[in-house]
């Protein structure tokens, strides 16, 4: 909470330095191979008789998402625990590790467990995937992977999470125009999270990590719009630049040092949101950084504590954030089906040393142009030119270190189905937006598509889901 007196306040060095190493706790003290989590969200839509959208599933009601998985975890009480007090979200903590959560237009997020091998982590989403397919059946709706919900307006999607956090945040965001609202209730990712790893290492995978993100949001753009292929990435970077994207010290390479990177990042991001206590909250204004805050002060709030710090931390939404880990967060949702794909090529890429040496040897140059990429990897995807040719060797040298792994670490059928998308996707310049583009006209397709049932008369249909 902040301080009326100055002397407690958090000085701007003690913050630069405590955001960076926070960020990267971990990191020189990893393991070469670390652990694989992913984070998976849904949009839940009901569907008519016709097989056709009819509207997202609230969270709350007799016949809202709550209430399925209630049902399910009733019917199985020792593996669920729903913790959370009203009004805000409820979570479910799994027995396999990890949980459910619930995004602010009422998106499932499965937070997997850590897991030692791909394939694992990959099996453990699949098998959720499947009890919640189940689940929102009995509701009439079926479960979507895409990075946007384009079967439906955002003006029908109301907030549904009404704790403070999320009513400011909608506060603020709405400061600076349309894109927060799109982005919160009305946008899915699929995000791969992987550890830092020794010394010498973890600074090139956390380099790494930011160098691919265009060409990933490229390659599994599933979003598309009147303005982009990737209306999500889109969304990203226009609702606040100053808390995403990539840090400034990285992009110009100033300075080699990530701590250094991620701290100066943190203290020039706007103030988003401040917590005092459990009743009162404020939404912050575009242009009060927090990096303002402490040198300037507030008339009513004072100066920030390490405490005001922390929150800030966690309402930075880079491509890339350090969490004690990686999370990589620029892949869009993706059916169930395709999944498998960039988990299987982000993994290796960044795990396998030869790959990530060659891949930062082909991708360092565009280092100061990161910003520029990453706007028309969300517009073009890999349409654009540049991008097409960074995306094939790139994920070429991805598949090369796959081949390195035990055989145990991603399995014989997620590795096909990464060598599939590249064959039928990548290789011919097309991405899943393209697909959702040639069904627009027949929304019961292109929602079975998004539901990974496939479409009908496809010649490329999708795989089977990873067992």
């Amino acid at each position: 909470m902040s301080t009326r007196n100055q002397r407690e306040a958090i000085s701007v060095d003690a913050a630069m330095k405590r955001a960076g190493e926070s960020a990267f706790q971990n990191a020189g003290r990893g393991r070469a191979l670390g652990g694989v989590g992913l984070e998976q969200e849904y949009f839940v839509i009901r569907i008519d008789e016709s097989g056709r959208p009819a509207g997202r599933v609230a969270l709350g009601g007799e016949d809202g998402v709550y209430a399925a998985l209630d049902r399910l975890a009733e019917r199985q009480p020792e593996l669920w625990q729903k913790t959370g007090e009203f009004p805000g979200p409820w979570s479910y903590l799994l027995p396999q590790g990890g949980s459910l959560t619930f995004e602010p237009g009422g998106q499932i997020e499965h937070s997997a467990a850590v897991h030692r091998t791909a394939q694992e982590a990959l099996v453990d989403v699949c098998r959720m995937h499947g009890a919640l397919v189940g689940a929102m059946r009995g509701l009439g709706a079926v479960l979507v992977s895409s990075g946007l919900d384009v079967w439906h307006d955002i003006a029908d999607v109301p907030l549904q999470l009404a704790a403070d956090r999320y009513v400011m945040m909608t506060k603020f965001f709405d400061r600076r125009g349309e894109w927060g609202r799109l982005m919160m209730r009305h946008t899915g990712s699929l995000q791969v999270n992987l550890d830092h790893g020794p010394e010498g290492v973890w600074q090139e995978r956390w380099l790494l990590s930011n160098l691919v993100s265009p060409v990933v949001l490229a390659t599994f753009a599933n979003s598309p719009g009147d303005e982009g292929l990737s209306m999500r990435g889109l969304a990203w970077q226009r609702l606040d630049p100053t808390r995403t994207g990539f840090p400034e010290l990285l992009v110009s390479g100033a300075s080699d040092d990530p701590r250094v990177q991620w701290g100066k990042a943190a203290l020039d991001a706007d103030i988003m949101l401040i917590r005092r206590g459990r009743e009162t909250w404020y939404a912050g204004r575009p242009g009060w950084t927090f990096r303002d805050w402490i040198e300037q002060g507030h008339a009513e709030l004072g100066w920030p504590t390490q405490d005001d710090l922390d929150y800030h931390l966690t309402t930075l939404f880079l491509e890339v954030r350090p969490k004690g880990f990686l999370e990589m967060r620029s892949c869009e949702s993706l059916p169930a089906p395709w999944r498998a794909a960039p988990v299987v090529l982000l993994t290796a890429l960044i795990y396998d040393d030869r790959a990530r040496r060659r891949a930062l040897d082909l991708l360092y140059d565009c280092r100061a142009r990161l910003p520029e990429l990453w706007a028309r990897a969300a517009v073009h995807g890999l349409h654009d030119d540049e991008l097409a040719r960074l995306a094939g060797p790139l994920w070429e040298i991805a598949l090369d270190g796959a081949g390195r792994f035990s055989e145990d670490f991603f399995g014989a059928q997620p590795l096909w189905v990464a060598r599939r998308f590249i064959e039928t996707m990548t290789a011919q310049g097309r991405m899943p937006a393209d697909v959702l583009l040639e069904l627009a006209d027949d929304e019961r397709a292109s929602l079975q598509w998004a539901a990974g049932f496939g479409w009908r008369g496809s010649e490329q249909p999708l795989p089977e889901p990873v067992p």
